[in-house]
């Protein structure tokens, strides 16, 4: 907290600083101002600079609303969830196993892997006992 107070001050010193310093430079003659400079600004410059004002206001906008939606939510769900539990059970369904039915694309794919795992299996299985075997022969 101190280190922001004095970078703070720090900025603040120099932003005078530099002020002073312009000052005295248009004093004393050393900068020379050129009246000319009026810009005349056209129409579509305004357009180029409202239409980026409008696009960063409606985006703040948005996001604002989605941000408080999203913080209304959850605090809500905290609030049903805990302090009123009779009130979240009704917004819950009540559901007895699966109970949407597996399509036929669903039930092949869930065979399919059945079946791989026992085959892989029964090959581990099988090569264990080739092993066990050739063992035995070698000591034989």
């Amino acid at each position: 907290m101190t280190l922001i107070i004095i970078i703070f001050f720090i900025a603040i010193i120099g932003a005078f600083g530099m002020l002073m310093f312009r000052a005295w430079e248009i004093r004393t003659s050393r900068l020379i101002i050129d009246k000319t400079f009026t810009r005349e600004l056209s129409f579509r410059y305004i357009e180029k600079i409202t239409l980026f004002l409008v696009k960063h206001l409606i985006q703040w906008i948005i996001l604002t609303s989605v941000k408080i939606w999203f913080l209304f939510v959850t605090k809500s769900k905290v609030l049903l969830q805990n302090k009123l539990p009779k009130v979240n059970k009704l917004f819950h369904k009540k559901t007895t196993g699966d109970s949407r039915k597996l399509s036929f694309v669903e039930r092949a794919v869930m065979e399919s892997k059945i079946k791989i795992k026992k085959i892989k299996e029964k090959i581990k299985k099988e090569h264990e006992k080739k092993i066990k075997i050739d063992e035995v022969d070698k000591i034989l």
